[in-house]
């Protein structure tokens, strides 16, 4: 039997692009053998590079990587490489982006992932997603996506969608177990639209992002459209770069533990190189774990985590800095 291999070096998800593969070549009688490698994305990890030794014993070998510092972990004669994190360009062949994505070859999994949409209105300095997809634009209704009892949609800006609300109303309507995993847009929020987002039949928290301090007004007055949520409902992305200065992270930080939310700190991949590289890692291990970050104090979760008495005075008083 004819066969193809695909390689899995570093999503977190099943990996939508290489399940449409699978369904092509398995319409083609080809057999299909998946290796997935967990490369971490973190740059400061030590990471093995994979020799694809027996590569040669497939008529053809596609490899997905997500993560841009993660390209030259993966080695092996007439590989195909692709994903965002080898090539911002890369895409799938028309023919194999209309295939139905082959959950089998994630047989653990239990959720259905895709795209309502493409794209975005923003033009976010550090997102790759308006020069990789452009403006935004519908490329799928529900059906054409879910496959489980839960589905997990990955559009990067769903609020922006003209037709948003008829979307809403269609999962309300059908009791779809859901969450917008790569956050909603807060700052689209509104009385109408924050009504249906109450309706839903939601997994886990809703996600918003909270990029920059400069944007604390209008999350204030957007919160309190959201007035319906529970304590810990709402969980913000918060963006973290060198350039930034301290307080603009703190602020937004404290912002969101006095509103009864949870931070998601984001670093960018600059922070591993920096003087402070320390503290966004203090902080981050801090805000990204919600039973530490809700009973604890930043002061009391750095006595408990280090003996440095050092590494404590320093991630402290840079987080005190105005």
């Amino acid at each position: 039997m004819k066969k193809i291999l695909l390689i899995d070096a570093d999503s977190k998800i099943p990996n939508i692009a290489l399940m449409k593969l699978s369904t092509h070549y398995k319409n083609k009688n080809y057999d299909v053998d998946l290796i997935k490698l967990n490369i971490p994305y973190f740059p400061n990890k030590r990471k093995q590079v994979y020799d694809i030794f027996n590569s040669s014993l497939y008529e053809k070998v596609f490899c997905s990587i997500i993560f841009n510092n993660n390209k030259y972990n993966v080695i092996g004669k007439n590989i195909i490489y692709g994903g965002t994190g080898y090539d911002i360009k890369s895409k799938l062949d028309i023919e194999i982006e209309k295939e139905k994505p082959d959950y089998s070859i994630y047989p653990e999994n239990d959720i259905s992932y895709g795209f309502i949409s493409r794209g975005c209105i923003r033009k976010c300095k550090f997102c790759i997603v308006p020069e990789k997809e452009g403006f935004i634009h519908q490329v799928n209704n529900i059906s054409d996506i879910i496959k489980h009892d839960k589905v997990k949609f990955l559009d990067n800006n769903f609020l922006a969608l003209s037709n948003h609300t008829d979307i809403l109303n269609e999962l309300i309507e059908r009791k779809i177990k859901c969450q917008f995993n790569q956050g909603l847009d807060i700052r689209l929020v509104n009385k109408s639209n924050s009504l249906l987002l109450s309706k839903l039949n939601y997994l886990g928290n809703y996600l918003f992002a909270f990029d920059d301090i400069k944007y604390l007004n209008i999350i204030k007055e957007k919160l309190k459209l959201l007035d319906w949520r529970n304590k810990d409902q709402i969980r913000f992305f918060v963006y973290v770069h060198p350039d930034m200065k301290i307080n603009n992270i703190t602020q937004r930080i404290q912002f969101i533990k006095n509103n009864e939310c949870l931070p998601y700190v984001m670093r960018d991949i600059s922070c591993w190189a920096s003087t402070n590289n320390h503290f966004y890692t203090d902080i981050t291990v801090y805000c990204n774990q919600p039973h530490i970050f809700k009973k604890m104090s930043f002061i009391e979760f750095l006595k408990k985590r280090h003996r440095n008495e050092s590494r404590i005075e320093n991630s402290y008083k840079l987080y005190m800095s105005n």
